[in-house]
């Protein structure tokens, strides 16, 4: 009966959960094991349906979100934050291209860290996340890390705890300003960290900053959207390929002027990838070796 037992756990291990992995597994730094297995995306329609008559959204704005649907995901590592103005800064000196006088793209031009004084961010801001970047900027920058933008269903699942049936990254009690940075409560982005972890021990998954995905958008993307794993697109971009991507992104989280639907772990929205402003930036993930 036990050896039963054990082959069943084997079976999940490897098929549903994408592997079991240890305990001892050493996490990057600060990132943070998200181990992986099947959970419910999206929103119900009915619910949907209630937030669009309760906050007066015009129609079909929030019906990306559904149908409701099984995804399965292997494990991945998340960070701990979004990246930080000093993260992105040795980005900037090791890779010159991506400075912003030697952008070359003239529709960042004047946009693209117009708050920095050449490679300088504001004095004090070091753990202030990076902001006024293009979706491309931060495709660039978690590849030059090693790691990668997160797709949305990764973010999802990290978002809602490991894929719990809870509204937001902390349950289902609605925010106040103990619990996130939105709502233009302070009006600006705060340093990472300056609100309590969800489950997982991951920081400012709703409000601060939008953060951006790997996936291209698409409205009923949840309609055709594979089980395993799935991306709309890419999950990583050569250099080449990368500076073509033109079309829309879709981006999590909701911003310090975003409103309380915004923070759901459920909401998703679009962005321009070169559309450039201050209450967007992002954090990466990294795959785990393929042996482990």
């Amino acid at each position: 009966m036990k050896s039963l037992l054990h082959y069943v756990l084997a079976l999940i291990c490897l098929g549903l959960l994408g592997g079991c992995h240890s305990n001892n597994l050493q996490a990057p730094p600060d990132m943070v094991l998200v181990r992986g297995g099947a959970f419910i995306m999206g929103s119900p329609s009915l619910e949907v349906d209630s937030l669009t008559v309760k906050y007066k959204f015009p129609k079909g704005y929030l019906q990306s979100e559904a149908p409701l649907h099984e995804v399965t995901l292997t494990s991945f590592w998340a960070d701990k934050y979004e990246v930080r103005n000093k993260d992105f800064k040795k980005f900037l000196l090791a890779n010159p291209e991506w400075q912003k006088e030697n952008m070359k793209d003239r529709l960042l031009k004047g946009t693209y860290l117009k708050h920095w004084q050449g490679n300088d961010y504001p004095e004090g801001a070091d753990d202030i996340p990076v902001y006024n970047i293009s979706w491309h900027a931060a495709v660039a920058y978690c590849q030059w890390q090693q790691k990668r933008l997160p797709t949305e269903a990764e973010w999802e699942y990290m978002a809602s705890a490991g894929g719990k049936n809870q509204v937001f990254p902390w349950g289902d009690t609605l925010p106040d300003s103990t619990k996130a940075n939105y709502y233009a409560n302070i009006g600006r982005a705060v340093k990472v960290g300056s609100y309590p972890p969800n489950a997982l021990g991951i920081h400012d998954l709703a409000g601060n900053l939008w953060e951006f995905m790997a996936d291209e958008w698409s409205t009923d993307f949840y309609r055709q959207s594979p089980k395993n794993n799935p991306v709309n697109g890419s999950k990583t971009f050569d250099k080449v390929t990368l500076h073509k991507i033109n079309s829309r992104r879709v981006v999590r989280g909701g911003s310090w002027g975003g409103s309380v639907v915004n923070l759901r772990v459920s909401f998703r929205d679009s962005h321009r990838p070169r559309h450039i402003v201050d209450h967007m930036g992002c954090r990466c993930v990294k795959d785990l070796p393929k042996n482990d």
